[in-house]
């Protein structure tokens, strides 16, 4: 399975992200800084998040 790597934060590690960010389109061969809004979703499906991302902001997109 395919997902994405990300960092909260500058200084962690990289974590691997397996749920989809609605409104957000991977490009291979970019690194993208993006801003999203977390939900919690109420009775989530057994083998899904608890948890809704939504891209409020692309801040950049760097080519790698």
């Amino acid at each position: 399975m395919k997902c994405l790597q990300v960092k909260e934060k500058p200084s962690e590690n990289w974590t691997n992200f397996y749920s989809n960010i609605e409104g957000f389109t991977y490009e291979p061969g970019y690194e993208y800084v993006l801003q999203v809004k977390t939900e919690k979703i109420e009775n989530p499906p057994a083998d899904g998040s608890s948890i809704k991302y939504t891209l409020v902001k692309q801040v950049s997109k760097t080519k790698k």
